[in-house]
């Protein structure tokens, strides 16, 4: 891990128990949702979420069921401030915020 690139605990939902890790300059379309779309539970308040390709995550395999034969996938990751350093966290707002 770097300080230019630092690493990013995402999960696929807010309230996953497993997730993985990626780094901050794989992250896209990052935005905050509060709905959980499909046949989802509610979510109790706004996430950030990001987009990642599934081959640009670190320890990626247990989020997601990958087909090698159609991969890499594009998925969408849920990141929370409990599992990331301020410091990550505010790089991430600054970077919604463009």
């Amino acid at each position: 891990m770097t300080d230019a690139d630092p690493q990013v605990r995402v999960r696929r939902r807010w309230n996953d128990p497993v997730s993985a890790v990626a780094s901050i300059g794989r992250l896209r379309e990052l935005k905050v949702r509060n709905d959980p779309g499909g046949v989802c539970s509610p979510l109790p308040r706004g996430f950030l979420y990001a987009r990642v390709w599934c081959d640009q995550l670190a320890g990626g395999d247990a989020l997601h069921a990958c087909d090698a034969g159609s991969a890499p996938h594009e998925i969408e990751v849920c990141v929370l401030d409990r599992d990331n350093p301020p410091a990550v966290m505010l790089e991430l707002r600054r970077r919604l915020r463009r």
